[in-house]
């Protein structure tokens, strides 16, 4: 299996797992101050997710172009 093709299925496990988790805290009537940031956690991480993805779709043809530019390290300026 290709890394692309591995990511994708991972992600998709990620995002079924918080959906799992964003149904169980919307069948509580009320929720503690950890479930709340929790909730907060989840939504942010789902955002993340979402510029994954667009980041992937957007990306060279080949796949090492990609990588090698997601991979290098930030320069201190």
């Amino acid at each position: 299996m290709d890394y692309f093709s591995l990511h994708l299925t991972t992600l998709r496990q990620e995002i079924s797992d918080l959906r799992d988790l964003n149904v169980l805290y919307l069948q509580k009537a009320e929720h503690s101050s950890v479930e709340r940031t929790a909730s907060d956690v989840r939504g942010i991480r789902l955002l993340q997710i979402k510029r994954e993805l667009s980041n992937m779709r957007d990306c060279p043809p080949e796949p090492k172009v990609w990588w090698d530019k997601v991979r290098k390290p930030m320069r201190a300026a």
